[in-house]
């Protein structure tokens, strides 16, 4: 018998494998696919190996705002995604062999409960694997537009479109939320004219509403068409093209269209009911401590009704789980959880002010053109803003959009799990010329502002 079996070898089930090790227990470590789960093979790694591509294009083509000659690149589309394939297979070995020196039993296979502590594992044979502990890491999968699947020619998934075998001219995107505003980022550069189609008022609805305006400014700057408050009634596909027919009446065609309308969890075949773990809407209910309904079992990630849907939020609950089963127990805390966002320029944020009363803060915005390492790498657009409580001075939130928001966040975040307050971090010394002066001057402003 396993102290621990984990189902799901993405960033949560890996990092709660490996950390398990750690602390002594034995490990099995269960996947039907491949290491890395969505994360490495289909969402974050590959997505920004992309990215990372075009955004160097984009600057190319901007040769003249570095002071050099103008230059039309050339590029070929299946060496940009022969490149993310090659950064994707060294990551996959770079997780093997970790895995391999630590002594976790890594089992190929896809794994059902035939019990509250047996798993039934099939693959090129089949073994029943006992375990004191087991924990539910399987992911989740893009979700279709109702009534019209996923095709893989004309309508696709975020993962169909990791491998193109051309650049589509036309792309219509359903969803401005993460995925959506990501690949409206990779295929602008290459030429295709992006259409972009949310349901709500703003796209990337759940950050802070001037970010997202800021966003949609600068997409329709570049040619993205976006469309808010906008539902998208019908997809049609036809011999070449498809034709979408929105409420309001308007009708787009478009060559392809990614529906990028969120995920829904792998749980199907789990044979969750001879366990006795409970789901709500299609997620696994869990307390504060990720266990399910069933007491040993436990669930992370994609799977759970506590999900941030960030892989590095489910690789923290994975060794909080670990740990936890060590103890002492500690609650799930994804109050300082950085989101970051990489379309170009990226968004990112930390921390919160809900639940307080304007009163009882205080805000300030300061704009990267204010910021001299901004103009030498010629990335002047957006702005950072940060939140205060007005009575202590302690920093609250942060969020921004604009070069390299993603890596400045997580100085926020620091700040904010320190309880700093806004004259501790003004009191910082920060080196010049760099981005992160940018959280400088805000704190000093904010400390000016409170007279602290």
């Amino acid at each position: 018998m396993f102290d621990l079996a984990v189902i799901g070898a993405g960033p949560g089930g890996f990092e709660a494998a490996l950390r398990a090790r750690e602390l002594g227990f034995t490990v099995a470590l269960i996947e039907k696919s491949e290491p890395g789960g969505t994360c490495l093979n289909t969402g974050c790694i590959p997505t920004k190996a992309l990215l990372a591509s075009t955004k160097l294009l984009s600057k190319i083509k901007n040769a003249e705002s570095y002071g050099l000659s103008p230059v039309t690149p050339t590029w070929d589309v299946l060496s940009l995604v022969q490149r993310k394939n090659r950064i994707v297979e060294r990551l996959k070995k770079g997780m093997l062999d970790p895995l391999k020196r630590s002594g976790v039993e890594w089992i190929q296979g896809e794994a059902r409960f035939t019990g509250k502590n047996r798993l039934s594992v099939t693959g090129e044979g089949k073994r029943e694997i006992d375990a004191r502990f087991i924990l539910i890491a399987t992911g989740s999968e893009p979700t279709s537009f109702p009534g019209t699947p996923f095709d893989g020619k004309s309508i696709l998934s975020s993962t169909d479109l990791l491998e193109p075998k051309s650049v589509p001219e036309r792309l219509l995107i359903l969803g401005g939320g993460v995925i959506g505003v990501e690949f409206a980022s990779i295929f602008q550069p290459l030429g295709t004219k992006v259409i972009l189609v949310e349901m709500m008022e703003r796209l990337i609805p759940l950050e802070d509403e001037e970010v997202s305006g800021r966003l949609e400014s600068l997409f329709g700057r570049k040619g993205i068409e976006v469309y808010v408050g906008e539902k998208v009634r019908t997809l049609a596909p036809k011999a070449d093209t498809v034709e979408a027919s929105l409420e309001s009446g308007r009708k787009i065609e478009t060559d392809q269209v990614l529906v990028a309308l969120g995920r829904k969890p792998r749980l199907q075949e789990l044979g969750l009911e001879k366990a006795g773990v409970k789901t709500e809407n299609g997620f696994i209910l869990v307390n504060e401590y990720l266990e399910t309904s069933a007491a040993g079992i436990f669930a992370i990630g994609d799977v759970t009704t506590r999900s941030t849907g960030l892989a590095h939020g489910a690789s923290a609950e994975g060794v909080r789980v670990v740990e936890n089963l060590k103890g002492p127990r500690k609650k799930m805390d994804h109050s300082v959880t950085p989101h970051c966002i990489y379309t170009d320029p990226e968004v990112a944020s930390v921390g919160t002010i809900h639940g307080l009363l304007p009163q009882e803060i205080v805000q300030t915005k300061i704009l990267f053109s204010a910021i001299g390492k901004s103009h030498i790498e010629s990335e002047v657009e957006g702005f950072v803003k940060m939140f205060a409580s007005k009575e202590e001075g302690r920093i609250l939130g942060f969020t921004g959009i604009g070069g390299h928001v993603t890596e400045l966040v997580h100085e926020a975040a620091l700040a904010i799990k320190a309880h700093l307050s806004v004259r501790e971090l003004a009191d910082l010394v920060h080196a010049h010329p760099t981005e992160s002066e940018i959280l400088h001057e805000a704190a000093r402003k904010l400390a000016a502002l409170l007279k602290h």
